[in-house]
């Protein structure tokens, strides 16, 4: 009798198709999949972004000090001050914005094995 309900199930699988849970479980096998994928890949670039913060605010020292040059042309000089100020302010806004994505895909990954 089980080999009959084992074919019968196996039948009807064949022809209905997936079920609701399995097409579920397989949409979230897959969901939990890429989100670990992106997070992990979006993690190996938090430090090249915190590398670029370090090297603006560097910069902003440089700027500070004239490269270490006498200031023969102050709009220059102010200039590059307003520029090396830009560039840390761009960059920090870029490293939050990525912050905020990993944080974001973190929270949707737990909602993924969340109970209702």
């Amino acid at each position: 009798m089980n080999k009959t309900k084992s074919f019968i199930k196996q039948f009807v699988a064949v022809v209905k198709g997936d079920d609701a849970e399995a097409t579920a479980q397989k949409t979230l096998r897959q969901a939990d999949s890429a989100l670990q994928t992106q997070i992990a890949s979006l993690t190996g670039d938090t430090i090249t972004l915190e590398d670029k913060v370090t090297a603006a605010k560097e910069a902003q020292v440089l700027a500070r000090v004239n490269g270490g040059n006498a200031i023969t042309d102050r709009n220059s000089y102010v200039r590059s001050l307003l520029n090396a100020k830009n560039s840390v302010t761009q960059a920090e806004e870029e490293l939050k914005a990525h912050k905020e994505k990993i944080a974001f895909l973190q929270s949707e990954l737990k909602g993924l094995s969340e109970e209702v």
